[in-house]
């Protein structure tokens, strides 16, 4: 006999057990279904808490580097990769600790194994064994989220042409040079991450500039900030899958500029605006034209995007629709084509973010439960990428702003004329504000700079209030703070900037 309950969610990612809390508290019996080992989904266990993790190494690593400059004379500093792994996997083994106990304390039942459609409201689930059980639900919502994609030609071989997986899997070393194919958040803040370690990196990207879903002024500060570092920027230049060759030391492969065919359908695929982890087209590759060159690193990663995950679903016992990259379609309340099932995160594409993919899992719940709750608002998602520099943004750049009927009034400040910037020795970089003319409510906010993956929260606050940049001006930010770039900023759109 199957067990019933008042919804069945398949994942535990942040698009999955973040709404199983919400049902929970909402009344609701719920049971979650997952097939990998442990809960928490590629951002617990491979994607942004891992990352950070290794991120946060390499950033130590780089103040070591500098502290001379504040006085500090440091001889002897060694990089102990595996410290760094085992710290990694402490903040990763805590995290899931307490998912797991955040399921216990809100009476989620937890199910491993793959779930797949029987019926519309019948989801059976296969263990590693074989053994199989069905649930039924007056309500299932889809979670399963996404995974690593590749090309042919770039077969994933986990040893000399890697993935992001790979990256946090590494337990005893980690390559000392790498090809990084794709400029999008993995692609740049692996990049960054590596080259803190000692490793020599190029960056392979088929559109003119990196990060190319970001404000063109953003790709530009980067680039020029990765290019000092000593990080090689290749833009506008495809890598041939045909040509990879594995040697005895790494991987070879050529690379050359794209015809201009290629490079306009690359560059048209950017527009609107991908961020996070979902398919760039930054990564894309192909046969190109022109001169080539042949680079030699000790591993190939491959940073182009992410595919959904849906096979196992058995979705032809619903009525759920795909289109054709493979997401789920749903309506603003996150309804599929089926009455009863929802589906959240990765697999309805849009932002690749888990924050947005709790927070829409959040909104299916509450329609379940008739609660009525707003549809989210997409340009209130910050997108955040934490190499160094950081970058985040929210909402339209002046371009996408103008292509929508606006007026667009605009201004940035710089972190050089914030003093805690000064303090702190990363003077680089700015916070750019765009508004509307007409009623000067925020657009948007493209940042590049320290800690702006935190700042930017004051910004789509304001956003969300319906906020303007002369209200943020009005905001008493503490000095000396990071946070008065954002007065400034603010200040700064109708000339009004005070240190500038």
């Amino acid at each position: 006999m199957a067990d019933k309950f008042d919804l069945v969610i398949i994942g535990s990612g942040n698009g999955g057990y973040i709404p199983a809390i919400r049902a929970s508290q909402l009344g609701m019996s719920v049971a979650i279904i997952e097939k990998q080992e442990n809960l928490g989904g590629t951002c617990l266990n491979w994607g942004c808490i891992p990352t950070k993790a290794l991120l946060k190494t390499a950033e130590m690593l780089h103040d070591f580097e500098r502290a001379a400059d504040f006085g500090i004379n440091v001889s002897g500093v060694e990089f102990d990769y595996a410290q760094a792994v085992k710290h990694k996997e402490q903040v990763v083994n805590q995290l899931r600790k307490g998912v797991q106990g955040l399921m216990k304390k809100n009476k989620v039942q937890v199910y491993k194994g793959v779930g797949s459609f029987v019926e519309p409201k019948k989801i059976q689930v296969e263990t590693e064994d074989g053994e199989t059980q069905e649930l039924e639900a007056d309500n299932v919502l889809i979670a399963t989220g996404s995974a690593v994609r590749t090309l042919p030609g770039l077969e994933i071989d986990h040893e000399k042409v890697i993935s992001s997986d790979d990256v946090v899997s590494m337990q005893d070393d980690y390559p000392k040079s790498v090809i990084i194919l794709g400029s999008g958040a993995v692609g740049v803040e692996f990049a960054s991450m590596y080259h803190d370690f000692g490793t020599e990196v190029t960056i392979v990207e088929v559109v003119d500039r990196i990060v190319p879903s970001e404000d063109p002024e953003l790709s530009t500060e980067l680039q020029k900030s990765f290019e000092k570092r000593g990080i090689r920027v290749l833009t506008g230049t495809m890598a041939d899958p045909e040509s990879l060759e594995k040697t005895e030391n790494g991987v070879k492969i050529t690379v050359a500029p794209p015809d201009q065919g290629q490079q306009e359908e690359e560059e048209e695929k950017t527009e609107g605006g991908t961020y996070g982890d979902e398919p760039d087209p930054a990564g894309d590759t192909g046969d190109g034209d022109g001169d080539g060159e042949t680079l030699e690193a000790e591993a190939l990663l491959v940073a182009i995007g992410r595919k959904t995950v849906t096979e196992n679903l058995n979705l032809d016992a619903t009525s759920v629709e795909l289109n054709d990259r493979g997401e789920i379609q749903v309506d603003e309340f996150y309804r599929t084509d089926e009455d009863g099932v929802y589906a959240t995160g990765d697999v309805i594409g849009g932002y690749w973010l888990a924050h947005a993919a709790g927070h829409e899992g959040i909104i299916a719940v509450e329609h379940m439960a008739g609660e009525d709750p707003l549809p989210m608002d997409q340009d209130l998602v910050p997108r955040v990428t934490f190499c160094r520099p950081e970058i985040a943004s929210f909402g339209m750049n002046r371009q996408q702003a103008e292509d929508e009927g606006y007026e667009v009034k605009e201004a940035k400040f710089p972190f050089r004329a914030i003093g805690k910037a000064l303090i702190e020795g990363d003077p680089n970089g700015f916070v750019k504000i765009v508004a509307d003319a007409e009623t000067d409510l925020i657009l948007g906010m493209h940042a590049i700079g320290p800690h702006v993956t935190d700042l930017i929260a004051e910004g789509v606050f304001a956003k969300l209030v319906e906020g303007t940049p002369q209200e943020l001006g009005m905001a008493v930010h503490a000095h000396p703070s990071l946070a008065e770039v954002m007065g400034e900023a603010g200040m700064a759109v109708d000339g009004h900037a005070i240190h500038m």
